[in-house]
């Protein structure tokens, strides 16, 4: 939304003068020409038809229940009252499980996991099938979809955390493969809850407070020990310069070499961007950062490299809920040296992907099954 009086466009002015939108590294006519190509190629259904239901009673996002927020995150499961299992021990005020979970289809007599709070918490899960897993949690009762093969830790990203999820990626990954040591990764995914205007206002996700020890600043002393060699690491990031200095920043202790810069634009269903390319207070795109760990071998799998100039890539897609961003998996697998083994992290994560590492304090967010209905047979 644009200023619509003099006293508005002098507060535009004055966060424009502090840099709050950073020069877009996608020019407008770079933006409209590939849009322009996408039309052409789609020029009829330029969004496939969306089915969609009415909120399921009583289970609808932000909805209150006698007085409590069912939406799925750490803090809230936290506030249920469960008895703490005994295999759990007490970690400097914080309870971890020495030992990962791992979920059975064959648990329940309906196919579903039924877990206590306490079980999803500070710990990691790990569903082994090639088939999804119903995970039901009971007081109060939530339904969430786990998919194949699909490894999550519910919790906040702080150092004890870290410490936790260190020790916990090599006991899943003792041994090396093909392209990655014990407890590393091939692709590492991340979308940091930076701080954000009209975050704050809507009050959609937690960002750091002044008080709070920025998770970046904790992900910059031990992540980079988990990255394989040569691999891809993305970094979702705002339009304010300071963000993108934040995540070069980070990329550069971890000596990941910038290769790719993607922007996802956000189109209505006919196609048009949601609001103006170049608005001063709002564009319709994100940007994510896409880097190289050094290995002197990959280049033989792979034709990007740091010596080459930045690669400049588009996603177009119709935004669904807030803060879901397009699912990369199926567009960074040809960017592995082999797509069928290759291991996978997003941080900060708010849903689950088949056969990836998935770790945040809303990491079940969009894997619960309220916001979901099955689709009717074609």
């Amino acid at each position: 939304m644009e200023p619509r009086s003099l006293k508005a466009e002098q507060r535009v002015q004055e966060h424009l003068s502090s840099h709050r939108l950073a020069p877009s590294p996608f020019l407008h006519e770079w933006l409209v020409h590939c849009l322009a190509e996408v039309r052409a190629e789609f020029p009829l259904d330029f969004c496939s038809k969306r089915r969609t239901t009415f909120p399921k009673p009583g289970l609808r996002n932000k909805v209150q229940a006698k007085g409590e927020t069912l939406e799925p995150s750490a803090e809230n499961l936290a506030e249920s009252e469960m008895k703490v299992p005994s295999s759990d021990v007490k970690c400097g005020g914080w309870r971890e499980s020495q030992v990962p979970l791992i979920l059975s289809s064959s648990a329940s007599s309906d196919g579903s996991e039924v877990l206590r709070a306490t079980d999803l918490m500070n710990r990691v899960i790990n569903n082994p099938s090639a088939q999804p897993i119903h995970a039901r949690v009971a007081h109060p009762d939530r339904h969430y979809r786990i998919p194949p093969f699909a490894t999550l830790m519910l919790s906040k990203v702080g150092q004890r955390e870290a410490s936790y999820f260190s020790r916990m990626a090599i006991k899943i990954y003792p041994e090396p493969s093909l392209s990655a040591a014990p407890g590393q990764f091939d692709f590492i995914l991340l979308d940091p809850p930076w701080d954000n205007k009209s975050v704050r206002r809507s009050k959609t996700y937690e960002t750091p407070s002044k008080t709070d020890v920025d998770p970046m600043h904790i992900l910059q002393e031990m992540l980079g020990k988990h990255m394989a060699p040569g691999a891809l690491v993305g970094c979702w990031i705002t339009n304010n310069s300071r963000v993108r200095n934040a995540a070069l920043r980070a990329f550069d202790f971890w000596g990941v070499d910038l290769v790719e810069e993607w922007a996802w634009l956000k189109t209505t269903v006919h196609g048009e961007p949601v609001c103006d390319l170049d608005g001063r207070m709002r564009r319709p795109y994100e940007t994510l950062l896409m880097g190289r760990t050094a290995d002197v071998t990959f280049d033989a799998f792979d034709n990007i490299t740091a010596t080459q100039p930045t690669t400049k890539r588009l996603i177009v897609s119709v935004p669904d809920l807030h803060s879901r961003k397009p699912c990369l998996k199926e567009l960074i697998e040809p960017m592995m040296r082999d797509k069928t083994s290759y291991r996978a992290l997003e941080v900060f994560a708010r849903n689950l992907t088949a056969g990836w590492w998935s770790w945040g304090d809303e990491v079940l967010k969009y894997n619960w099954e309220a916001y979901w209905t099955e689709a009717a047979a074609p």
